[in-house]
């Protein structure tokens, strides 16, 4: 295909944080039976941004690699795929999402004023060391689905923060002020700790993960809008198997952005292409719980590679048409994650592999095509 194509109007992007770790463990991506160097394939498919996560002190464990030394070197090859960059600091030396907002080991013992100069001088200096090496990033997430708040329990604001429920109810979020301020102080160090780096310039992006919860979204926005936080967009985390339909996204856009005037990303998306083989069998109900569609909701697309792919089209096409009501842009999560023989990976990583864009033989499925249509004509 020729590189030289016309692109959609919206931001294409994929987290691929595990690229290098996969790369180096002998995985080999393909596309219609040829090798392919992921990054550049991305471009090729119409992809424009790379979204990589940064811990602060991973464990190098499984997927807990993803260091500033490590995602230094991956930007790099982004970059130099022609990808730009949306970086997501989780604040955390693991995973930070609903379920869990635990500080750096580095930071635990530390008073809330200790944090506050922590969160602004760690965010500073790990832009300071990525512009140095000419990789300054186009979007900055500052925390990863932060609804029920960062850095518990200084910045905690939620007591319920199940990932599995579509939609949270007022007495999910702590009622005291005072939660509320420390919350935002937190997230108020780290907005500056990019603007001290970046300037005034950088798109600063605060992500929570209710794609299908309106009443919740607008309700945190609407909170947050108190205490005057300087940043530029609204992400979005939509897994249809926990966040509803693409009804329920739409109308959550719609209410976020009239509630609001920011521009909006969805910068997490995935559905499976299929089973898993390793829960298969006698552990189909297992397999189904760890898709997470077991006791949460089922979705309106099956689960094939199919499925996939026009879940995606009609995905796209739905934000095409949302871009007066704030839609930038979409990120699928984790398309590189598949099973690699020997390789020391998560304990819950089944469900990962079988949302990858790739089948467990690195070949690409459908729906890496989803975004080659409309705005993928050739050049002229």
């Amino acid at each position: 295909m020729d590189s030289k194509l016309s692109r959609s109007p919206l931001a294409i992007g994929a987290d691929i944080s595990l690229y290098k770790r996969l790369h180096e463990a002998g995985v080999v991506y393909k596309c219609n039976g040829m090798p392919a160097t992921l990054p550049e394939l991305l471009v090729e498919k119409g992809y424009t941004h790379a979204r990589l996560r940064l811990f602060h002190s991973p464990s190098g464990q499984g997927a807990q690699v993803n260091d500033l030394e490590y995602t230094r070197d991956l930007a790099k090859t982004c970059k130099a795929a022609g990808l730009k960059l949306l970086l997501c600091l989780h604040y955390s030396d693991s995973w930070a999402d609903p379920g869990k907002q635990h500080p750096p080991s580095a930071w635990k013992n530390q008073s809330f004023q200790e944090l506050e100069q922590s969160i602004r001088e760690y965010t500073r200096d790990l832009f300071w060391d990525l512009l140095q090496a000419g990789l300054e990033p186009e979007m900055v997430q500052v925390g990863n689905e932060i609804t029920p708040g960062m850095l518990w329990e200084h910045g905690r604001i939620s007591k319920s923060h199940s990932i599995n429920t579509q939609n949270w109810s007022e007495a999910d979020f702590v009622a005291e002020e005072e939660n509320w301020i420390r919350f935002a102080r937190l997230l108020r160090a780290g907005i500056r700790g990019v603007r001290d780096a970046l300037g005034s310039k950088a798109n600063v992006m605060i992500h929570i993960d209710r794609g299908g919860d309106a009443k919740t979204a607008v309700g945190f926005f609407r909170k947050l809008a108190q205490y005057h936080l300087d940043f530029n967009t609204i992400g979005l985390s939509y897994y249809p198997f926990w966040h509803g339909t693409l009804q329920d996204l739409r109308t959550t856009i719609q209410s976020l952005h009239e509630a609001t005037g920011k521009e909006i990303h969805i910068v997490e998306v995935a559905l499976p292409a299929s089973t898993h083989p390793i829960y298969e069998g006698d552990h189909k109900e297992e397999n189904a719980a760890l898709l997470g569609i077991t006791g949460t909701r089922e979705v309106e697309y099956p689960i094939s590679p199919e499925g996939q792919a026009q879940f995606l089209r009609d995905l796209h096409a739905m934000l095409l048409e949302m871009q007066p009501e704030g839609a930038r842009g979409l990120f699928y999560w984790a398309p590189e994650w598949i099973r690699v023989e020997g390789y020391e990976d998560e304990p819950d990583a089944g469900p990962c592999y079988v949302r990858a864009l790739f089948d467990s033989e690195g070949n690409a499925l459908p729906a890496l095509d989803a975004f080659v249509g409309k705005y993928m004509t050739p050049a002229t």
